[in-house]
């Protein structure tokens, strides 16, 4: 047997496999029938060791090296059906930045951004006169204006004060307090979104007094793309790999599901529908990430985290494709939009052919279904600043996002943004599946036919979380149904 179809076999039976153990074997040319008689007597010890060494492997007899004939294994739907999976590379930055981090390239970014949601919001029949600021301040009566909120404030009299540009020029709009819509919309807005107003013009043609307010959102009554069949995705997010707060015995159980071994008749079912796996981030731990991390590491070297990590998603089945995206913890830059993971750093993801390596953010179709997958750095940013919004309840953050039409609408906050020109983060389509990661909690919901999915973590609670007030899910994988959006939550925490 090769060395990974070694520890395959020794992981999907819940054990662990000390480096120079499995050495030993490959040394000795084990092939299946020994190693399967191994495990077999490991398990029939009653003393499950916590990783099987060379001298625990010594004080095994030897197998008889006989011919073990397997029971024929029906194949799982997922196994019957090839891989579908098409890349959208307009949000994948990867090999495309080109950003010097200088004045011009913020002004391009933030003119992208501007004609980008402007287009989405000009599309609307209610907006398709809004005329420029410039021509605005020399009207009377009612105008309406597109433009990005470069300012937001109270006033003393408790109005709401939006400092609001266009490539023509910058006016100050008045959301009055005394209008509930008008303050329950500004409660959302974030500083540099792009918005669309309606209003009249103050007497002296230098104020907007606003009558209505207008974000990018999505469109009422999309339906969302289906598969034909019922293949399904498992979503996943912070790993955290190395770490030694990481699950790996809630993430082996995973593994072993996924694999066919282990849970009842209708879990097993589901796993053999599941097609694809998506990674939304922080795959490993990472280091030098934050202060005294080195003393949180039971895997100190980044190059072996990645390694650890391949090792284990090496142990799924064959017909399971999967994708990862990158998140602040992962070895790549921590600006946004991210390039996909470095090969230097993984070369042993990089070596399958069914892992795919990618950005952050990505957008990607599964058998047709197209899915926006986000780490979700900025949700942070949101349920800081928009009132009603938690990090208990992170779909609430995704739907702010959806209706700014944007990934990371605030500069300066605790998203660093790099600028590359074109605005990656824009959400341009719509898509039919919103995964996000980062707040280290299970969030489930639907809106305006997207179904939404912050997919919590593999890692327990840490100091530094306990600090930031991070409540985390640990353990617990959304499986998404292609064909109706359904979505099961398996629970993988060990008691």
């Amino acid at each position: 047997m090769e060395e990974n179809e070694i520890l395959t076999r020794f992981l999907r039976s819940n054990l662990n496999l000390h480096p120079t153990a499995l050495q030993e074997l490959k040394r000795r040319q084990a092939e299946a029938a020994f190693i399967e008689e191994l495990i077999s007597r490991v398990e029939r010890s009653g003393a499950r060791p916590a990783v099987i060494t060379p001298e625990y492997l010594s004080s095994l007899k030897e197998a008889p090296k006989s011919i073990v004939v397997e029971r024929p294994r029906k194949r799982t739907l997922a196994e019957e059906y090839p891989e579908e999976v098409r890349f959208l590379g307009d949000k994948d930055i990867t090999k495309r930045s080109f950003s010097e981090g200088n004045i011009e390239g913020f002004v391009k970014y933030f003119n992208d951004r501007y004609e980008r949601l402007a287009r989405v919001l000009r599309e609307r029949n209610h907006l398709r006169d809004a005329i420029t600021i410039e021509r605005a301040k020399g009207s009377r009566g009612s105008v309406k204006v597109v433009g990005i909120v470069t300012d937001t404030r109270k006033s003393q009299k408790g109005n709401t004060i939006l400092e609001l540009e266009d490539p023509t020029g910058i006016i100050p709009v008045v959301l009055l307090s005394n209008n509930q819509e008008l303050q329950k919309a500004a409660s959302e807005i974030m500083k540099d979104g792009v918005i669309g107003v309606e209003g009249n013009m103050g007497r002296e043609g230098d104020i907007l007094l606003a009558k209505e307010v207008f974000l990018p959102d999505l469109p009422v009554g999309r339906e969302p793309r289906r598969c034909e069949v019922p293949l399904a995705v498992a979503m996943l997010s912070d790993l955290h790999i190395g770490s030694q707060h990481f699950l790996d015995r809630s993430f082996l159980k995973f593994l072993r599901w996924l694999g066919g071994d282990l849970g009842t008749k209708r879990q097993l079912e589901l796993a053999g529908r599941v097609k694809y796996l998506v990674i939304a981030g922080d795959l490993v731990e990472g280091v030098g990430i934050y202060p005294g991390q080195e003393d949180d590491l039971v895997i100190k070297d980044i190059f072996q985290q990645y390694q650890r990590a391949a090792d284990l998603l090496a142990t799924l089945p064959e017909h399971v494709e999967i994708v990862i995206v990158p998140g602040n913890h992962d070895a790549t830059r921590l600006g946004e939009p991210q390039p996909a993971i470095p090969e230097e750093f993984a070369p042993a993801l990089y070596a399958s052919d069914r892992i795919h390596m990618v950005g952050n953010p990505s957008a990607f179709e599964l058998h047709g279904v197209e899915a926006l997958v986000y780490h979700g750095t900025s949700l942070l940013d949101v349920t800081s600043t928009v009132p009603g919004t938690s990090m208990e309840n992170p779909q609430g953050a995704m739907e702010v996002l959806l209706r700014a039409r944007h990934l990371a609408p605030t500069y300066g906050g605790k998203t660093q943004l790099v600028p590359e020109g074109l605005d990656y983060l824009t959400i341009d389509r719509v898509p039919d599946i919103f995964h996000t990661g980062h707040i280290h909690t299970v969030g489930v919901s639907k809106y305006k036919g997207v179904t939404l999915v912050n997919s919590g973590t593999f890692q327990s609670e840490t100091e530094y979380q306990r600090k930031q007030g991070l409540r985390p899910t640990p353990s617990k994988v959304p499986v998404l149904d292609l064909s109706n959006h359904n979505i099961t939550i398996m629970n993988f925490l060990e008691a």
